[in-house]
């Protein structure tokens, strides 16, 4: 009995040396608030470069595309077979003010439709309405 209580001891240990919580370690932000590091991907969505949020950074598996990924978080209208997005959250693009849903992966222009482009971990997938002729100056912090 001893021995399999010291066997369980010192598997326990062995366990927690290792790291055996299969989530990330608690990271502190700015303002000091405590989260859990996301281990997945992220979306985020915004109108105006950034300055209205409609749906706050929300967490989404990795491995999905993008398009799937926006899906899961928000109530979205395509078109073209679902490769275009008109809609988010009842906001639609507006042709006539050149206003389009352009999408970003960390900060970056992506150089693909969402339905082609597969999130890996750490990704941030940022969609924004804003006017395709203008690029956005900054990128919002949760974009990134």
């Amino acid at each position: 009995m001893l021995r399999r209580s010291f066997a369980a001891l010192l598997f326990a240990c062995a366990l927690a040396a290792c790291g055996g919580n299969s989530g990330s370690a608690p990271t502190t932000q700015a303002g000091g608030t405590t989260t859990q590091a996301e281990a997945g991907a992220a979306v985020f969505i915004t109108t105006d470069c950034g300055a209205t949020v409609l749906t706050a950074k929300t967490p989404v598996d990795a491995g999905q595309n993008a398009m799937r990924a926006l899906d899961r978080v928000a109530d979205i209208e395509t078109d073209s077979g679902g490769k275009f997005v008109t809609a988010i959250e009842g906001v639609e693009q507006n042709e006539g003010k050149n206003l389009f849903w352009l999408y970003y992966v960390n900060g970056k222009s992506a150089d693909k439709g969402a339905a082609e482009v597969k999130l890996a971990a750490g990704d941030v997938e940022w969609w924004d309405l804003h006017n395709w002729k203008k690029e956005c100056v900054s990128v919002p912090p949760d974009a990134q």
